[in-house]
């Protein structure tokens, strides 16, 4: 995958060594992106790849970080230029733009569903989980590289649509999906846990007061993590955008734990 990568010409193999260089020596946001837009320039304008090669390289690339991430954990060596791509690599995809001739669709899938109450949630505690200790096999993954397929398209649907809605919310924040996850859970729980969400907000049926009850909590609910969570503070406080999109999510997350809540209790008196 490395070798189809390279002979693209996205990215020259200075341009990654300076960016890990400088990544590592724990230079800021703004000095590294100038080394990581010149490849998507190149992407995007200069070699003019026609949009089936942009696409191609695309999930290769994507492919590469994915499989490596996986693969850095369980090996006992290390391959440093392997090591060196992954990093490039995964400041560089956000930037890469292709044109997804189901972009429509997705953009209507996705504003359909919560991708927020995908994630963590701990349901006991102090308790043992008991492994299978016979003998068992894991399947691999498919080791051939993919690429662009016409008619065929080598993608998972959630994956598109948690990538899209990263890529279109969540470019500033550094937090990987996963901990974004957890996070989101983590303020639900701190608004379900606040003095004000029974009276004023469970059990509020006016929706305009629950709206300003809600967002008070989140107020209250954020500036109280903001030590913890400073970037996440950051862009809530500072970007408009985010701050919607975050605060819209609050809210279909707490409407679906109310009515979970309440078809567990109609079920318990039945």
């Amino acid at each position: 995958m490395k070798a189809a990568l390279d002979q693209v010409g996205v990215y020259e193999w200075q341009e990654v060594e300076d960016f890990v260089t400088r990544y590592f020596a724990g230079d800021d946001a703004q000095a590294l992106s100038p080394l990581v837009d010149k490849a998507a320039e190149r992407f995007n304008q200069q070699l003019e790849l026609t949009e089936k090669d942009k696409i191609d390289f695309k999930i290769k690339a994507r492919q590469f970080v994915k499989i490596y991430s996986q693969m850095a954990s369980i090996m006992p060596f290390e391959i440093i230029a392997w090591e060196k791509l992954f990093w490039f690599l995964k400041f560089l995809l956000p930037k890469l733009k292709i044109t997804d001739p189901d972009q429509d669709q997705l953009d209507a899938l996705l504003e359909a569903v919560d991708l927020s109450s995908y994630g963590l949630e701990r349901t006991k505690l102090n308790h043992s989980i008991d492994l299978d200790a016979s003998p068992s096999e894991l399947d691999p993954q498919n080791p051939n590289p993919r690429g662009y397929r016409d008619g065929d398209p080598d993608k998972d649907p959630l994956d598109e649509i948690i990538r899209t809605f990263n890529e279109r919310w969540f470019q500033g924040w550094s937090a990987t999906p996963e901990e974004q996850r957890v996070k989101f859970i983590n303020v639900v729980n701190s608004i379900r846990s606040h003095p004000d969400y029974s009276e004023k907000y469970a059990a509020n049926t006016d929706p305009y007061t629950r709206e300003l009850a809600l967002d008070k909590m989140l107020q209250d609910v954020m500036l109280k993590r903001r030590k913890e969570e400073l970037e996440l503070y950051k862009l809530f406080a500072s970007d408009p955008a985010f701050k919607t999109a975050w605060s819209q999510s609050i809210e279909q997350m707490l409407s679906e734990k109310l009515d979970t809540e309440c078809k567990a209790s109609a079920e318990h008196v039945g």
